[in-house]
């Protein structure tokens, strides 16, 4: 029969284990044709044509804009800044700080969906994305003046051409943007499956914009056109945080953890052989 010791010992062992897969993994957005909004925006110009809708199982989303007013067609949770108000209701606002997290955790995106067709309308000034935006707080400015977003581009056309395999950082209306251009983009007609760590596109805009500390406030998925056309649809999406076992982090707790309690049973038993 095993004793109390021993019954004591081997919880203390199994523990950070235990703690990880307890918390192993939490939702932060699961789309669903009811807690999203949708929308379309006009663009500058006043004159873009979109349409974002949930129809036969999908989101289907299309933008045209033939003046270059920058036109979008979304669907979007969460609150948005500038005072633009709230879309549908909160999200799961995360925090991401700079520090060491001892459960590290990756921010996973899995989302289905297919570019059923774009145009440009132009032959070198055009430019279409499809694309999913993250907006953060980063606690230096008020979150209503100014925001910093991570956007990862699974179609973008620029210009003359498609572009991929990309980082941009720039401001955009007092926002400083993130954005990544992704090497496996999206075919026209083709459906595509992404699984996306978020976490490694988070942390080169946090340490591009010298950025310790971020809180995740609003999500869009959307297409937007400048003097072009752009169509797409979402089949399924969801954002969820994943315990990373494999983290430096977690290493660094585990071997810490167990240095620590090696020791206090080495000495407890060196203490115990004094007395005798």
């Amino acid at each position: 029969m095993p004793t109390v010791k021993s019954l004591i010992f081997l919880i203390l062992l199994v523990m950070p284990f235990l703690a990880f897969f307890y918390q192993s993994r939490e939702e932060i957005f699961i789309l669903a044709q009811d807690n999203v909004c949708f929308e379309v925006w006009k663009g500058f110009n006043n004159d873009g044509v979109g349409y974002s809708a949930f129809e036969n199982g999908k989101f289907r989303m299309w933008i045209n804009d033939t003046s270059g007013g920058w036109s979008l067609s979304k669907i979007s949770r969460g609150l948005m800044p500038h005072y633009w108000g709230l879309r549908y209701a909160p999200i799961n606002e995360i925090e991401i700080k700079k520090t060491i997290n001892f459960l590290s955790s990756d921010i996973i995106l899995e989302i289905d969906l297919k570019l059923i067709d774009y145009r440009n309308y132009t032959v070198s000034n055009s430019s279409m994305n499809v694309a999913i935006v993250l907006f953060f707080d980063g606690f230096i400015t008020d979150y209503q003046e100014k925001c910093y977003q991570t956007e990862i581009q699974f179609f973008s056309y620029y210009g003359d051409r498609i572009q991929k395999d990309q980082e941009w950082y720039f401001t955009w209306r007092n926002d400083s943007v993130a954005q990544f251009k992704l090497s496996d983009n999206l075919q026209k007609d083709v459906f595509k499956h992404y699984k996306i760590n978020l976490l490694p596109y988070i942390e080169n805009m946090m340490n591009y914009y010298n950025l310790n500390h971020v809180k995740l406030k609003h999500i869009e998925i959307f297409t937007e056109a400048y003097k072009g056309y752009s169509e797409f649809e979402v089949y399924s999406a969801k954002i969820y945080l994943d315990r990373n076992l494999f983290s430096s982090s977690f290493a660094i707790f585990i071997i810490t953890y167990y240095i620590f309690l090696f020791a206090y049973i080495i000495l407890k038993k060196v203490r115990y052989t004094s007395k005798r």
